[in-house]
């Protein structure tokens, strides 16, 4: 692996990358380079004349703001028969291990960790419809994700539970959903994404356009399953009172009366609701 300077110009940015720039970021890094200087390369291979990017396109973002000419770069050298795979794998990994992922793009991230994993390991894959060989290529398969999971997990520094949960909802998710994702709050929360994932691709589109219209009928996703279901939404109001009565009773005496004092309308109103104080 080479490191030399290369001038931008020559430098070209796949449109297959995993992420897209973001603009206030890479302001961010234009400012810290400014400031602290360029303190490592970015990476790239060698296409001919020229270069493709593989890892570090928020800093060359931040180089173009700045109005540079050169940036310092790692010239990458594929070492299996693979290269585009392993270049993938590069980049995935740079960008796991650099800017914090939103959940959505952590669940991508780790679904093309695994779709490199079982390309670069042809044989974890088994396919084959044969009645005689259905239980063994469960069992096969089984194996093969637990190797992948473990690898990953060595790899990112997660848990091999928190990346089967990651791929398992990226894999949930229909395509429209994930793109209609990205960019909004529900991309932030694996709860969201998890509640979504859970449901078909028909009701997932339903849900999104209860949360993401113009004129959003739930504020959540939970709400929004609750509306599809025929039930309304629990108000805040509602959620509070639930939890008052679920602590309530537990709480000592002179807590009990502190509680009362400060919530003392809606404890009452939370009596009447529930009844507690028929006969």
């Amino acid at each position: 692996m080479a490191e030399t300077t290369i001038k931008i110009s020559l430098i070209d940015v796949p449109e297959t990358r995993l992420r897209p720039v973001d603009p206030d970021w890479a302001a961010t890094l234009a400012d810290m380079i400014q400031e602290a200087g360029h303190k490592t390369p970015i990476d790239v291979v060698s296409e001919g004349e020229r270069f493709r990017l593989v890892a570090g396109e928020h800093r060359l973002e931040a180089f173009k703001l700045l109005k540079r000419k050169e940036i310092a770069c790692r010239v990458l050298t594929p070492a299996t028969n693979q290269p585009a795979e392993e270049l993938r794998l590069h980049e995935i990994l740079e960008n796991l291990g650099r800017k914090d992922f939103n959940a959505l793009e952590r669940c991508e991230a780790l679904f093309e960790l695994k779709r490199i994993y079982e390309a670069m390991h042809p044989q974890t894959k088994h396919g084959g419809n044969r009645k005689g060989q259905a239980f063994k290529n469960k069992q096969q398969n089984q194996v093969a994700i637990f190797a992948f999971c473990h690898n990953a997990a060595e790899k990112t520094g997660l848990s091999d539970r928190s990346v089967r949960m990651a791929v398992q909802i990226f894999e949930g998710l229909s395509a429209t959903s994930r793109e209609g994702l990205k960019g909004t709050a529900f991309a932030e929360k694996q709860s969201d994404l998890k509640a979504l994932a859970e449901l078909n691709h028909d009701a997932q589109t339903k849900v999104l356009d209860l949360v993401l219209g113009e004129l959003p009928k739930a504020a959540s996703i939970a709400d929004a399953k609750l509306l599809l279901s025929g039930r309304a939404p629990e108000k805040d109001t509602d959620k509070l009172l639930k939890r008052v009565g679920d602590i309530l009773p537990s709480l000592p005496r002179a807590a009990r009366f502190a509680v009362f004092r400060n919530h003392k309308k809606d404890i009452i109103a939370l009596v009447k609701k529930e009844g507690w104080l028929d006969v």
